[in-house]
């Protein structure tokens, strides 16, 4: 690990190139970043909007499930999806591409999973926050394009103190984070849909700034 964070790649056996994840994403303002979308079309309705006023990045356009599968070993797209496990639902950036090619800069894999939600969503009300979890994935790959110590890290590498007041109560949440405000920060409980686990981000209403990512 030493290695690999004070170098920018090092040469390995034959042809091959071991390469830093910092090193990895530096192409990614130059790729088309696809949005997967769900086939839930409230749900559809909601993360085009969003994308569409939030994401500045890269260029991006929108595909569905089908063409995800197609194209996900493609080196020539990043993919913004909705990924599962049996207690959560994560916003998941990955890269795409075959996880074995020999090219490791031609590789695929998993930039960055925000957890935004239980496994099993009741309808999509817990993604009221998803402005925030946008902008959060969006920082924290700007970030590791910079450094590798944030590559390497993964989200708690972008966390900061909180300042100012910390809404607890889910209401007085919301209504501080729909209205923006000014030097605030809500805390986020997301349950596990399977067990008694739980995440509880901290975030800022007005710059969507995660302060903390704790699993309990």
């Amino acid at each position: 690990m030493i290695v690999l964070l004070s170098l920018a790649h090092i040469a390995s056996y034959g042809q091959a190139n071991v390469y830093t994840r910092k090193a990895r994403l530096e192409d990614f303002q130059t790729r088309t970043t696809r949005i997967v979308l769900t086939g839930q079309e409230m749900l559809d309705a909601v993360l085009k909007e969003e994308i569409s006023s939030r994401w500045m990045l890269s260029p991006y356009e929108f595909c569905n499930v089908q063409q995800y599968l197609a194209d996900k070993m493609s080196e020539l797209y990043y993919f913004v999806r909705f990924t599962f496990d049996n207690d959560f639902t994560y916003l998941t950036v990955t890269k795409g591409g075959d996880p074995d090619d020999e090219n490791q800069l031609k590789q695929g894999f998993d930039v960055v999973m925000l957890p935004v939600a239980p496994a099993e969503m009741q309808g999509g009300d817990e993604l009221i926050y998803l402005p925030a979890y946008i902008d959060i994935v969006q920082r924290y790959i700007y970030e590791a394009q910079l450094s590798d110590k944030v590559a390497y890290r993964g989200l708690k590498a972008i966390c900061s103190k909180a300042v100012g007041v910390i809404h607890t109560e889910p209401a007085e949440a919301l209504a501080a984070f729909q209205a923006g405000e000014k030097y605030g920060n809500v805390q986020i409980v997301i349950p596990s849909s399977s067990s008694r686990k739980r995440y509880e981000l901290i975030v800022t209403t007005d710059t969507h700034e995660l302060r903390s990512i704790r699993k309990k």
